[in-house]
């Protein structure tokens, strides 16, 4: 009976803490990691849709419980990206300022929207680099709260347009990009 007493004891002092941690505040730090389809338009070549591995890395400061404002640097893998395969790696990169809302200061949903500037790069041969903008729109869920570290899943629509971008063997061109990627944020 006493043994159960102290592991109530833990649990009520564990659960009051977090509690208090359900308030967001200060610096945040996010690693998304998630798979989606992203589809390529460009002007003279055939369009692309594909499966394919998201990721970002983003942070920045939280002024109010209800909002987060920072900056977000991700990327799709079009083609494999190593050592072994460095000259047929291909993929987009976005740097975005991102906003985050929570509807009140203890929700686990949250709205997200960014925008900035996107790169369209690539390794193969003759190609060239284009850039342009783009913006994401998306929604995020709190699964797990551990300590001052959360865990979400998130649901993001991102599109854009890239200007100059000039494939192997290629044609200089613009091209519009939309995905929609499903994941999970670690958030710190």
């Amino acid at each position: 009976m006493k043994h159960l007493l102290v592991l109530l004891s833990l649990f009520a002092c564990g659960a009051a803490l977090a509690a208090d941690n359900t308030v967001r505040h200060g610096f945040w730090g996010d690693i998304d990691i998630g798979v989606g389809r992203l589809h390529l338009s460009p002007d003279v070549a055939s369009d692309r849709t594909t499966t394919r591995l998201y990721y970002a890395l983003s942070g920045g400061y939280t002024l109010h419980p209800q909002l987060q404002l920072g900056v977000e640097a991700g990327a799709w893998n079009i083609n494999t990206i190593g050592l072994n395969y460095s000259n047929t790696s291909e993929g987009l990169i976005h740097l975005f300022a991102v906003a985050r809302y929570w509807p009140t200061a203890n929700s686990k949903l949250f709205i997200k929207a960014a925008g900035g500037r996107v790169s369209h790069w690539n390794n193969q041969g003759s190609a060239t680099e284009g850039t342009g903008h783009g913006y994401t729109l998306g929604l995020g869920y709190e699964l797990a709260r551990v300590a001052s570290t959360e865990t979400y899943w998130f649901l993001n629509y991102n599109a854009g347009n890239i200007n100059g971008y000039t494939p192997a063997g290629g044609v200089k061109q613009d091209e519009n990009y939309h995905a929609l990627a499903v994941g999970l944020s670690f958030s710190f």
